[in-house]
């Protein structure tokens, strides 16, 4: 009866050691894969949903230049930020508006004459604004930044 009982205790905890062992494997791999931020609790404001909207006309031009494709037949939308309501108004600082006119005008230059130079210009206005007003998607913006790989 002993020899039973600890066959079933010895068993038991093989069992837990077992799926802990699993449990672990599964944690690292999602930790490799990254970790989603979570849902927003409040209403997406229509500034941060423009600039989520501008972030993936960067990400295609970023992808265009990196293959070597070009980003002469892309364009990046003109959102006139001033107009938009933000998340909150701690993100109206001293500036906005001239760092958002400045913004508009980096935009039209990539418009009317694409290329990695303008890009570049469209990004370096994101990050300056985002020095300033909010500062949260400044690690996203710079991996928006083109850099000029040599023999490419």
């Amino acid at each position: 009866m002993k020899a039973s009982r600890r066959s079933v205790l010895a068993l038991a905890l093989l069992s837990v050691a077992a799926v802990s062992c699993v449990s672990d494997v599964s944690d690292q791999s999602k930790s490799s894969q990254g970790k989603l931020a979570p849902r927003q609790p409040n209403k997406t404001s229509e500034l941060a949903l423009s600039m989520r909207n501008l972030d993936a006309e960067l990400v295609l031009a970023l992808e265009a230049l990196n293959s070597g494709i070009g980003v002469e037949s892309l364009t990046i939308t003109d959102h006139d930020f001033l107009k938009l309501k933000p998340t909150d108004s701690s993100m109206l600082v001293d500036g906005f508006q001239s760092l958002s006119m400045a913004f508009s005008a980096h935009v039209k230059a990539f418009n009317d004459q694409p290329g990695a130079d303008t890009y570049s210009a469209v990004v370096g206005g994101c990050i300056s604004c985002h020095q300033r007003a909010c500062p949260g998607p400044l690690e996203r913006i710079e991996k928006r930044q083109w850099a000029v790989i040599e023999g490419k």
